[in-house]
C-alpha cells in the first residue's frame, strides 16, 4: 500500500461534491482528512490518501481531471 499526503483546493460546485467520497469508491482509496475549511466559495482539505500505487495515482490523476488543484504536502505539517 502507498501514502500520500495531499492539499487539494476546490471551488464553486466542487465545494458541495462529496469528492473524497467518489474518489474512495471510484478508486478503492481510503482517505483521513486531517484539516479543511470552507469559506465563501473556495474550500482545501489536507488529507492522507492510501491504496494500491497505480489506483492511488489515477484517483490523483481524477481528482485533477475534475478541476481539483492537488499539491502534495512534503512536510509533515497535518500531525
Amino acid at each position: 500500500m502507498a501514502k500520500k499526503r495531499i492539499h487539494l483546493t476546490f471551488t464553486g460546485k466542487l465545494a458541495e461534491e462529496p469528492i473524497l467520497w467518489q474518489l474512495s469508491q471510484t478508486f478503492n482509496v481510503v482517505f483521513n482528512i486531517r484539516q479543511a475549511d470552507f469559506t465563501e466559495g473556495i474550500g482545501w482539505i489536507m488529507a492522507e490518501l492510501e491504496g494500491d500505487p497505480q489506483p492511488l495515482e489515477n484517483g490523483i490523476t481524477w481528482l485533477e481531471d475534475h478541476g481539483v488543484h492537488v499539491a502534495p504536502i512534503e512536510q509533515d505539517v497535518v500531525s
